[in-house]
């Protein structure tokens, strides 16, 4: 069990006080929270690490949540505990997979790990993952396994961008731009949302999930002198936009962004608090307009479908991208699915990340 080391103790300790005595971003509006998400995040991790580490991707998603998470709280206990479940993999007794997107973004773990400690053997598999994806590019310059699905928005990019920033070579910055560009200008709907494929004319919430957290990760690193900067600020400012209009009345983001007969879905809900918190503490969203968002979706995120044992409920599992509508009403909902803890774990980190800042 992770336990509240003291560094994370001030961090919490900092955050209920700077918010409750002096409380007042640059907005002078209180970000006002009914659970701190430090405290959510600590629940999270401690049931992530106490099951079966894997390479799939949910899972991989999750792990590098908890590096995140840890990096943000100075966490080391975490930082540990996941560390030792990649140990199989370092010693050769368990391999991932590749060819495919959602093999290869296994990388993004390894990455995380390396920027974090300078341990040259978590880089060589991640910077192997990041380059096997372009072995033999597209002619238009894209990975060979993109598929134009909305999740390769993340898959590919996120990869890319740890691999940047592991080496500073910026040919895999280049990568993700380029990646994310071509699907913005494939999938992003004058409304600023995703469809989930061409041929899937559905805002699915999870799949713009992916689309809004790979452009947050994006946009920490990426110079705004880059020839697709402006292009990609302008997409990630319209879909943004856009989500404060689909927010449910809970708070939340439903299974269909567009559709609130569709039922509240925590993963998606999850992303984009992610990606919304991550761009009003880069300075591109305005807090006057994103605070509430922000509030109204983890106070009912946190405190409405996170169990005792550190589950989050109700999430959407896995989901093809499909032709019928009614294909993704039916989809079942899982407790304790991954896509869910690692989406929580993400908005987690940068809520705290934005609080600290603050």
């Amino acid at each position: 069990m992770i336990k509240n080391t003291p560094s994370v103790v001030l961090i919490a300790v900092f955050t209920i006080l700077s918010f409750s005595v002096n409380g007042q971003g640059k907005s002078g509006k209180a970000l006002q929270l009914k659970v701190e998400p430090v405290e959510i995040g600590n629940k999270i991790v401690d049931n992530l690490v106490n099951r079966r580490f894997g390479w799939r991707y949910q899972k991989v998603c999750s792990f590098y949540g908890a590096l995140i998470f840890a990096d943000v709280t100075s966490n080391k206990e975490i930082l540990n505990e996941i560390e030792n479940g990649y140990q199989p993999y370092l010693s050769g007794k368990r391999k991932p997979r590749t060819d495919h997107v959602d093999f290869n973004v296994f990388g993004i773990w390894p990455l995380e790990m390396y920027r974090q400690t300078g341990k040259d053997e978590y880089l060589k598999m991640g910077q192997f993952m990041a380059d096997e994806e372009y072995k033999t590019p597209r002619e238009d310059g894209l990975s060979y396994l993109s598929r134009f699905w909305i999740d390769d928005m993340y898959m590919v990019a996120s990869l890319q961008v740890q691999a940047y920033k592991s080496t500073k070579d910026e040919k895999y910055l280049d990568r993700a731009a380029l990646q994310l560009m071509a699907y913005v200008d494939s999938l992003q709907k004058p409304n600023g949302l995703f469809f989930h494929r061409h041929d899937a004319p559905f805002y699915w919430g999870r799949g713009n999930g992916w689309a809004a957290a790979a452009m947050a990760e994006l946009f920490q690193v990426l110079p705004e002198e880059h020839k697709y900067y402006n292009d990609l600020l302008i997409a990630y400012k319209k879909m943004m936009s856009s989500l404060k209009t689909y927010q449910g009345k809970s708070g939340m983001w439903h299974q269909l962004l567009d559709d609130p007969d569709s039922f509240v879905e925590p993963s998606c809900t999850g992303m984009f608090l992610y990606a919304i918190a991550t761009g009003v503490n880069m300075g591109v969203l305005p807090e006057k307009d994103y605070f509430p968002i922000i509030e109204k979706g983890w106070n009912t995120l946190a405190s409405d479908f996170i169990n005792e044992k550190g589950e989050v409920i109700d999430v959407c599992m896995w989901t093809n991208a499909k032709k019928r509508e009614n294909y993704y009403h039916r989809r079942p909902k899982i407790t304790g699915d991954y896509h869910g803890q690692a989406a929580v774990l993400w908005a987690a980190t940068a809520i705290t990340k934005l609080n600290s800042s603050h």
